[in-house]
């Protein structure tokens, strides 16, 4: 029988974080901070002169009698294709440390993903000699990609929060700002000893309130073993074994007829029977965490982690509208509802033509 309440406490640190890292960030872009150039108008792009020599653009010209970069000696091969040195090791280096030491020590794990790896290589170059890569819809799928990596990119760029922000005094101020979610109720540890007795059950009741009355003399006495008296009384499956314990726990996770007692104990005492609509509760508080709000220090990091990244997301935003409001936008009504008309038109047939399909 479980002593706990399915209604939440409080809010997690990383959501008040959050929450915070959103009002700091508005502020912070209404106040004008300084910032990189993420925050000033676009630029716009100069036009190339042609009276310029290309090597102005600071590349050194090719040179055809070069010797080729040395290749990195092959890990596995299949025929043509092979994994060599480097790629594998950029695989690596993209696991986490824990995963990557246990792929280390696993052989078998390890051939397998060489093999997986041999194998797709194998069917892209397959996929090549066939012309694939040159279907009408691959190439605008791989342009469409290869814009959102560009833009992306470029945008991460030109958006990135000054090295310096937060500033120590903006990650204080918006650490008083979090400090109602950031919050921590009190923590009590609590055992318990539980004697089933439905309400309805008159001669239950009485059984189990008498016994209940007799262990509490036991537990309260002076020396005495209240985990050793649940191991050897309480019918709660979940506690007994390990002597009633369950943890701590806030106040507000017991249930409401356990609430009361807890908050008259001290640590080390122990509780008059508690009846619930299953039965009766003997209670024990072991020990006491004051209510505390999580240190400055414990989430500043993940505090300036969020901060700038809101920061950023509001900055992208503004460089965004800024290339808007640099130009004039015009958009042809008339077009677009062509193009509505023309998906929906070659929606209906798509059925068709599959139904015509051998």
């Amino acid at each position: 029988m479980t002593i706990l309440s399915d209604k939440p406490t409080r809010l997690r640190v990383t959501a008040a974080v959050l929450l915070i890292a959103v009002l700091a960030g508005a502020v912070a872009l209404m106040r004008g901070n300084p910032a990189q150039s993420s925050e000033a108008a676009p630029a716009k792009v100069a036009a190339a002169d042609p009276a310029k020599p290309a090597a102005a653009s600071g590349k050194a010209p090719a040179n055809p009698a070069a010797p080729a970069a040395a290749q990195a000696p092959a890990v596995a091969t299949l025929g043509a294709v092979q994994v060599d040195r480097d790629e594998l090791v950029r695989q690596l280096q993209a696991m986490p440390p824990e995963a990557r030491a246990q792929l280390q020590g696993n052989r078998a794990g390890l051939d397998q993903w060489l093999r997986s790896r041999l194998a797709e290589k194998a069917l892209v170059e397959q996929a090549r000699a066939q012309g694939w890569q040159d279907k009408p819809e691959l190439k605008r799928a791989f342009q469409a990609a290869q814009e959102r990596i560009v833009l992306q990119t470029y945008l991460d760029s030109v958006s990135r929060a000054p090295d310096g922000y937060p500033a120590d005094a903006d990650l204080q101020a918006a650490y008083e700002r979090a400090k109602p979610q950031l919050a921590q109720p009190a923590l009590y540890r609590v055992s318990q000893i539980f004697l089933p007795a439905a309400l309805g059950d008159a001669d239950a009741v009485a059984s189990a309130r008498k016994q209940a009355l007799d262990l509490v003399k036991r537990a309260q006495a002076p020396k005495a073993d209240f985990a050793a008296l649940a191991k050897t009384y309480s019918q709660d499956a979940t506690t007994r074994a390990q002597g009633g314990d369950i943890g701590y726990v806030p106040l507000a996770q017991l249930t409401p007829e356990m609430r009361p007692a807890i908050e008259q104990l001290k640590a080390g005492e122990v509780s008059a029977p508690v009846q619930s609509a299953a039965g009766f509760h003997i209670l024990k508080v072991v020990d006491l965490r004051a209510a505390s709000v999580t240190p400055f220090e414990q989430v500043k990091e993940e505090l300036r982690a969020a901060l700038r990244s809101q920061r950023q997301e509001l900055a992208a935003r503004a460089y965004l509208e800024g290339l808007l409001n640099a130009g004039t936008v015009s958009i042809d009504g008339a077009a677009l509802n062509a193009a509505f008309e023309q998906s929906a038109s070659a929606a209906q047939a798509q059925p068709a033509l599959a139904a015509r399909a051998p």
